[in-house]
């Protein structure tokens, strides 16, 4: 299975108050093979969690059918 690198996009925001903020944006693609072996499509939803191991996560697919 490919690996895929995590893009951080940090920004200062403004808040309504008047005050700014530090945010960061977290991206990861997921790989061809696997968007394609769980039939994904634009309106399906990924659910992120830990796993059973500090350095694992699941994903679990829900499907907007």
């Amino acid at each position: 299975m490919p690996k895929t690198k995590v893009q951080v996009t940090e920004s200062e925001v403004q808040t309504p108050d008047g005050d700014t903020r530090q945010t960061k944006q977290y991206r990861v693609t997921i790989p061809k093979q696997m968007a394609e072996f769980f039939d994904l499509s634009q309106s399906d939803k990924l659910e992120w969690s830990s796993g059973s191991a500090s350095n694992k996560m699941e994903v679990t697919v829900h499907k907007n059918d």
